[in-house]
């Protein structure tokens, strides 16, 4: 059975493309990236895996894609926030990068500025991620 696309479904698609909210195991054992992309999956998984995904993958490597799932693109910013504070929570936010929090120092130095981490873990960021409703 086909189902055709409605002309204002695809005007939506076009302003609106589908988003994908990802979650990569890293090879270093407890370490996570949280990602959204509005590419296809598959590629972006990829440039992980190759190591040109993004800096803490390239430090970290990429063992494997623990769950992606499509996400409002208007709401992919704030999800990928609770997503890496759920991780963070769980692993230590120096374990975790994604969302708001992707920095990565040189040198090795795994450790998020005070500016940037949230009051939670220490920092001086007041944030609201992470939380259910």
């Amino acid at each position: 059975m086909c189902i055709k696309k409605t002309k204002r479904q695809k005007k939506y698609n076009m302003i609106y493309p589908p988003c994908t909210l990802y979650v990569v195991q890293c090879r270093t054992k407890g370490y996570y990236y949280v990602g959204t992309t509005l590419r296809q999956k598959h590629k972006r998984f990829e440039e992980h895996f190759d190591g040109t995904g993004c800096k803490w993958t390239k430090r970290h490597g990429c063992r494997r894609i623990v769950c992606s799932f499509p996400v409002p693109i208007t709401k992919a910013s704030q999800f990928e926030n609770d997503v890496w504070m759920n991780y963070a929570r769980r692993f230590g936010p120096t374990h975790v990068r994604g969302g708001d929090v992707t920095i990565v120092q040189r040198h090795g130095n795994d450790d998020i500025p005070d500016w940037l981490l949230p009051e939670e873990f220490g920092g001086k960021r007041r944030v609201n991620w992470g939380i259910c409703a």
